[in-house]
């Protein structure tokens, strides 16, 4: 049983790659989002198992990248949702900040052959459907 997955990025482009990426590790992708407010619409209509989330998306309907996140763990408290943080901001205090929230990864934009190896890594280990 494949991973299912909802990728949020405005870019079409953006969600391309990491559709690639995805399901080239096993992922199902169930949906695609453009804003946060979208992000988390479909999140509580599908209740997928990985979530990519760029944090530089236009705020729609007082929805922030922060705000979407925290809202996805609120719908899924009891379940193990792994949010991959996509971005362009290679802050260090931003990408903390996600993952002090409980973000498994942070992956910096643009991507090269191996930016998804890490996060890959930890998907292996959290489901055992990923492709190793």
């Amino acid at each position: 049983m494949a991973v299912d997955a909802l990728i949020v990025d405005d870019s079409p482009i953006v969600r391309k790659i990491i559709r690639h990426h995805l399901t080239k590790f096993g992922c199902k992708v169930v949906g695609e989002a453009e804003t946060a407010a979208q992000a988390v619409k479909l999140f509580g209509e599908f209740k997928p198992e990985l979530v990519t989330l760029d944090i530089l998306m236009p705020e729609v309907e007082g929805y922030d990248a922060m705000r979407a996140f925290r809202e996805m763990k609120r719908i899924s408290p009891d379940v193990a949702v792994a949010v991959v943080v996509v971005s362009a901001v290679p802050f260090e205090k931003v990408r903390d900040s996600f993952l002090k929230e409980g973000a498994l990864g942070y992956i910096v934009k643009p991507f090269n052959q191996f930016s998804f190896d890490p996060i890959r890594r930890k998907l292996v280990r959290m489901f055992r459907e990923f492709a190793a």
